[in-house]
């Protein structure tokens, strides 16, 4: 038995067959709920975990500053 959320309504549906449950694996609008998600830990970067954070740079809103004639 296999148990499909739905990504817009969030509903939940259940199957029993194999082919239903098949054919919900290829249906895009479906995720998988009973299922435990695997996570990679090699995929998690370490070394990104303590830099800084990148602050851009603030532009003033508006029109710049007229500059005199020379």
């Amino acid at each position: 038995m296999a148990t499909f959320r739905c990504l817009q309504t969030g509903n939940t549906v259940s199957f029993t067959y194999q082919h239903d449950i098949d054919s919900m694996r290829g249906h895009q609008g479906y995720v998988r709920v009973d299922e435990p998600e695997v996570t990679i830990e090699s995929e998690i970067r370490t070394d990104t975990a303590f830099r800084a954070p990148v602050i851009p740079t603030i532009k003033r809103m508006g029109r710049p500053r007229k500059v005199a004639n020379v």
